[in-house]
């Protein structure tokens, strides 16, 4: 039996799968495997920033509502237009937003600082003054062409998409996202849905998992099998051949039929761990095979959400190339007085909420295991070691993600 730690290190140190390449609009929480280079320069031109006219700066140097300077209108320029306008003194474009500034212009004056005479329609009255490159967007001024816009490990945000879209990015390399097998065992469970197996229990670990996963893009398979020894090495024997993690819930300990480790053993699996000094969630294990990676979660709800979130998912993160720490952890301050264990690091389920000018973590006090886990929002951590804690003290609290 390790510590808390040690199982948290040993995740940790997991190096991330291969790449692979996605259409840039399937790349939302993906990591990128390399660097991006901005393949064009955004605007391909000078452009202008204003609807009004494209003129030469001097000019209009002493233009104003009382003394307006007249200009003769070349044409218009519209965005995206192709055009070969050359602005020589005494002449203006009428421009909209977006389009290329002509040859010899160096300024723009917003439409709302212009007037035109009825009759005159050739002619704008320039009603005050600019400067040289006012209201111009220059080429590359939003991105350069060449110029790294993301780093390796950087993780995609929509925000971020929209910067690789501007700069011409339309696929990307990023981490494979793990193939992930969901294996709920024992006989006392029937599939989602069969309600008239009353006496059955519906596997809402296997649910929890799958949903947490679809969260950070992972689809995962969701199996079911009986307390059968040979059903569950030919279970276990395909998810080992045909995915890169199997998560499996219930049957960790040493009962006559908790069957999973020994099974696993038997095909092949090399533990790293089979016991974390953590409560709830102490029975859960870890190994791999060949490139698999394999996690034995507990089938009590608590001990089985407490194992995935700090251990099986945090490791699946890992996989995907996030090197940041998982979850978020804070300091909050505990509003009622807690035991801890000498011997192991405690998990509270608990509500935590930002208050004034910190943090403030409860508990959740619920009989119900289902609903326990169902209105928390954060894990208390007590360290291995730490008997107790009382109210008004700071402890350490992992923040749960946010499904939306």
């Amino acid at each position: 039996m390790i510590s808390f730690n040690q199982a948290r290190a040993i995740v940790a140190s997991l190096e991330p799968l291969d790449a692979e390449e996605v259409d840039i609009a399937n790349a939302i929480g993906r990591v990128l495997s390399e660097d991006v280079r901005c393949l064009v320069d955004a605007p391909p031109k000078d452009s202008s920033l204003k609807d009004g006219f494209a003129l030469k700066a001097a000019d209009i140097s002493c233009a104003s509502p009382d003394s307006p300077v007249s200009l003769s209108i070349l044409g218009t320029l519209y965005a995206g237009q192709e055009g070969d306008l050359t602005i020589k003194h005494g002449q203006a474009a009428q421009i909209m937003t977006g389009a290329g500034i002509p040859k010899g212009a160096d300024a723009v004056l917003p439409q709302e600082l212009t007037t035109t005479q009825k009759g005159q329609k050739n002619k704008v009255f320039c009603l005050g003054s600019t400067s040289c490159g006012r209201n111009i967007l220059k080429k590359g001024a939003d991105l350069k062409k060449g110029e790294v816009l993301l780093a390796k490990g950087t993780v995609l945000t929509p925000n971020l998409i929209g910067l690789l879209t501007g700069g011409g990015i339309c696929r990307v390399s990023v981490i494979r996202s793990p193939s992930v097998a969901i294996v709920a065992t024992g006989s006392e469970l029937t599939e989602d849905g069969r309600v008239d197996e009353c006496d059955k229990i519906f596997p809402s670990n296997r649910a929890t998992i799958g949903a947490w996963l679809k969260v950070i893009g992972v689809d995962s398979k969701a199996m079911l099998c009986r307390d059968d020894p040979k059903a569950l090495r030919e279970m276990l024997a395909h998810c080992l051949e045909r995915f890169d993690v199997v998560i499996t819930s219930g049957g960790v300990l040493d009962g006559k039929k908790d069957l999973v480790v020994s099974t696993f053993q038997e095909l092949g699996v090399d533990f790293l761990f089979r016991r974390v000094r953590m409560g709830p969630g102490k029975g859960v294990c870890m190994g791999t095979k060949d490139r698999t990676l394999v996690f034995n979660l507990p089938g009590g709800p608590p001990s089985n959400f407490v194992a995935f979130i700090f251990i099986a998912l945090f490791a699946i993160i890992r996989l995907m190339g996030n090197s940041d720490a998982f979850p978020t952890f804070i300091k909050a301050t505990l509003t009622c007085s807690l035991k801890g264990r000498a011997d192991w690091t405690q998990l509270l389920l608990s509500q935590t909420r930002f208050k004034g000018s910190g943090f403030f973590t409860v508990p959740v006090f619920e009989e119900s295991r289902l609903k326990r886990i169902a209105n928390a929002n954060s894990i208390i951590i007590i360290p291995e070691g730490k008997s107790h804690v009382k109210a008004g003290h700071e402890v350490e609290v992992a923040l749960l993600p946010k499904s939306f």
